[in-house]
C-alpha cells in the first residue's frame, strides 16, 4: 500500500491518544536480557494455569520446567488441544474473521483510534497487548509504554473451525517496521524486540536490536536466559528513520534481518511452536508499521 504520511503528524495525534495509555501491569525492570520482564498481574485473576496439549510437540510448557502459577502469562489458557501448524496453514487472523490476514498494516482504521491496551485486554480477537497501550493514528501504530516504559503485543489465530484457541505455530517469521523520535527512555535494554515460539513470558525466543548498538538471539526457558548469539558493536538503528526488524523460525533454524540484511543465523531446537509477538523498550510515542506475521 502507498501511503504519502507525515510521520510528524501521527506523533501529535499520538499526544491526544496517549491519555488512553493506562495499563494494568507495571513489569519488573529487567537489565540483564531483552525477554518479556515478570508480570505480576493479569485482568482474569482466575486465568488457569497452561494446559498441555494433545497436538503439542511435548510437554507444556517445557520438559525441565516445574509447573507455573497462573501469573506466568501464557497466550495459550484454558484446555486444548490447541491447533498446531505452519503460518501457511493458519494465516494470521482473529476468531471468524480474515483481518489482519497475515499483515497488521492498520488499514482497518480510519481514525485516530486505541486498539488496546494492556488494561484492555480481548479488546481485539486478533492480537493481545499485555503491555502499555497500541493506538492507530495516520495509517500507522503508535505505541505507549507503561509507567516503566514497557510495551508487549502478541499475535493471536484462531483456525476457521475453532474460534476459541489460539493456534501454535511451527515455522514462522514476525516482521514490523519501526521509527522512533524523541521520546527515548532510560528503563531496561532501549529498543526493538520480536517474538517467535513464544510459548510463555518464561518460554520463548527473542530477537533484539537495541539503541546501545546490541543485536542477539536469546532464549528463555523455565525463566533462565540463555544468548544464542550476540554483536555488541553492530550499531544502533538511527533516529528519525524507518527501519525494519525480521525474526524467523523454520526448523532449529533461527535467522534475524535488519533492514533486509541477514544480521546472524543461529541453531537451537529447544521450541518448537508457539506465537509471535513485539516488544519495545523505552520508546514511548514510537510508531510500528506492517507487522507481519508469514511463512518463512
Amino acid at each position: 500500500m502507498t501511503r504519502v504520511i507525515s510521520a510528524v503528524s501521527a506523533f501529535l495525534v499520538a499526544g491526544v491518544l496517549a491519555g488512553c495509555a493506562v495499563d494494568d501491569v507495571t513489569p519488573a525492570d529487567d537489565t540483564v536480557d531483552d525477554s518479556q520482564p515478570p508480570q505480576t498481574a493479569s485482568t482474569d485473576d482466575s486465568s488457569p494455569t497452561p494446559s498441555p496439549s494433545s497436538h503439542d510437540e511435548g510437554p507444556w510448557p517445557s520438559v525441565n520446567c516445574a509447573p507455573y502459577g497462573n501469573d506466568v502469562y501464557t497466550p495459550y489458557l484454558g484446555k486444548g488441544p490447541f491447533p498446531i501448524g505452519t503460518v501457511a496453514t493458519y494465516p494470521w487472523r482473529g476468531p471468524g474473521a480474515m483481518y489482519p490476514d497475515g499483515d497488521e498494516d492498520f488499514r482497518g482504521y480510519t481514525a485516530a483510534t486505541n486498539v488496546e491496551c494492556g488494561g484492555t485486554r480481548s479488546k481485539r480477537g486478533y492480537l493481545e497487548v499485555t503491555a502499555g497501550c497500541l493506538d492507530a493514528s495516520d495509517a500507522h501504530g503508535v505505541i505507549h509504554g507503561t509507567s516503566d516504559g514497557y510495551y508487549r503485543s502478541f499475535a493471536l489465530a484462531f483456525a476457521q473451525d475453532d474460534p476459541d484457541r489460539p493456534v501454535k505455530w511451527t515455522d514462522l517469521g514476525v516482521e514490523y517496521r519501526f521509527y522512533y523520535g524523541p521520546g527515548v527512555g532510560v528503563v531496561g535494554n532501549t529498543g526493538f524486540k520480536a517474538f517467535v515460539r513464544y510459548r510463555t513470558e518464561y518460554d520463548l525466543y527473542v530477537a533484539s536490536w537495541r539503541l546501545d548498538g546490541v543485536v542477539q538471539i536469546q532464549k528463555k526457558e523455565c525463566g533462565e536466559y540463555t544468548v544464542l548469539q550476540r554483536n555488541p558493536d553492530y550499531g544502533a538503528p538511527a533516529r528519525g528513520q524507518w527501519h525494519t526488524i525480521r525474526f524467523e523460525a523454520a526448523g532449529d533454524r533461527l535467522q534475524l534481518f535488519l533492514d533486509g540484511k541477514l544480521a546472524m543465523t543461529q541453531t537451537d531446537k529447544t521450541f518448537a511452536s508457539g506465537t509471535a509477538g513485539i516488544r519495545i523498550d523505552s520508546m514511548d510515542g514510537a510508531l510500528i508499521d506492517d507487522w507481519r506475521v508469514f511463512a518463512p
